[in-house]
């Protein structure tokens, strides 16, 4: 998963926090509870957001947890 740092101050230190910005289809699918070919098929439909970085598939982590959101008020 690749990663991006962020920081928050808790108790007057400051903490730094590795947050994910890219899921692998695996990784994505279990955000989702679905199955990694479930995820492939809602690739191919238009229903979730990805890129390729070279040959490898990559979820967008802040897309997936607002469709999990979207997925659950139904």
């Amino acid at each position: 998963m690749t990663q991006g740092n962020t920081g928050t101050e808790r108790d007057g230190f400051f903490e730094k926090q590795i947050v994910p910005m890219w899921a692998s289809t695996e990784e994505a699918a279990k955000i989702l509870g679905i199955s990694p070919n479930a995820l492939r098929i809602r690739k191919c439909r238009g229903k979730v957001e990805c890129l390729y970085f070279g040959k490898h598939l990559r979820f967008n982590v802040q897309h997936l947890h607002s469709l999990f959101r979207e997925r659950r008020k139904e």
